[in-house]
């Protein structure tokens, strides 16, 4: 363990192994280094007993940040994703004073959000709220009144770019559609007809999002650029729908593939495979589960586009961390994270 002289820059950089423009990235927490880097810089930082003027500072202050981070609790796997990134960043930053309180809103309950977030914001006990919107324009009030109440709050997975939000962080969603749309087509060839399966927004509590817009868009794009591919739908379905899947069977008969841009994915796949159509009707859809897993294994989906939902949730609340205990300006508005297209061949690095 080094005591007494204060480490440079180049020569801790050295000690842990890194170049001195990462330590100076994770030091300053400047994006742009990989998770697992960054806990192994921190793990080093740590027992090297180094700490920057800047989190000696905020630490001499004895100063406690709780931060209450809300999303909806289905679905499960994608959500314990996220949270394992909330928890991830959690952890290092604990010794600093930060507590994290996670707020799971009832299923897609549009209702119980707003709740929840009111909630929240009245009981004056939290420095910053993360806030990923079942509805982006229904949430759009409560933020703003958060944000006027003196509390710091950001969106992610899902955005409501129109609130007077700090940042958002996630997922470019307009390209994860054309991605879609471009991955689609290839399969179905030219001259076919491409479906398309959203999630019903017709009532105020239902799952509307900036995400599901921006995906729908992408993907209407593409269509419209190639010119030689008809769309047919959007087949708008309920969450009760999803359990009808009698409800497909005309929508399939009319179409060479689709894509599924709702949390719905393995439920399409499953009626699919039911049918006998695996392997011979494409079907493009978002995000891994294990039954999304079986269904790539098993030709009844061709591939599925996955958003790094860890890194979404640790990037949340690194971001909010160093904002409120070091004063330091939020670069961008956006912080975008990957998109990944999984297919059978490479699935088994993302369950």
């Amino acid at each position: 363990m080094v005591q007494g002289k204060r480490l440079t820059l180049k020569e801790l950089a050295e000690q842990i192994g890194v170049s001195t423009a990462t330590l100076d990235r994770v030091l300053n927490n400047r994006g742009n280094v990989k998770p697992e880097t960054y806990r192994m810089v921190m793990e080093k930082i740590k027992e090297l007993n180094y700490m920057p003027n800047k989190s000696a500072s905020f630490l001499s202050r004895k100063q406690q940040l709780r931060f209450a981070v809300v999303f909806p609790e289905h679905p499960d796997y994608f959500w314990t994703q996220i949270e394992k990134g909330v928890m991830t960043a959690y952890e290092e930053l604990r010794d600093y004073g930060l507590l994290v309180r996670i707020f799971k809103s009832e299923k897609y309950d549009l209702e119980k959000q707003q709740e929840k977030m009111l909630e929240i914001i009245r009981s004056g006990e939290y420095d910053a709220i993360a806030v990923a919107p079942s509805n982006s324009q229904e949430m759009e009030d409560i933020i703003d009144k958060g944000i006027d109440a003196g509390i710091a709050i950001c969106t992610f997975n899902n955005d409501a770019p129109l609130s007077k939000r700090l940042f958002y962080v996630g997922c470019d969603y307009r390209i994860a559609g054309r991605l879609a749309a471009d991955v689609l087509c290839k399969f179905v060839g030219g001259g076919k007809r491409v479906g398309l399966i959203t999630s019903d927004t017709s009532s105020k509590s239902s799952s509307i999002s900036f995400q599901m817009q921006q995906k729908i868009t992408g993907f209407r794009e593409v269509v419209a650029e190639r010119g030689d591919m008809e769309l047919i739908g959007p087949l708008k379905l309920s969450q009760e729908d999803y359990g009808n899947p009698e409800l497909f069977g005309e929508f399939f008969a009319g179409v060479d593939g689709v894509y599924v841009a709702s949390a719905k994915l393995s439920v399409v796949a499953k009626y699919l495979a039911d049918q006998g159509l695996a392997g011979k009707l494409p079907l493009v859809g978002h995000d891994m589960s294990e039954e999304i897993y079986e269904g790539l294994q098993q030709g009844s989906i061709t591939a599925t586009i996955g958003q790094d939902p860890q890194n979404q949730g640790y990037t949340t609340i690194k971001t909010l961390f160093t904002h409120l205990a070091f004063g330091e300006k939020v670069a961008r508005s956006e912080m975008i994270t990957k998109l990944e297209l999984i297919v059978k061949e490479n699935a088994q690095y993302y369950i």
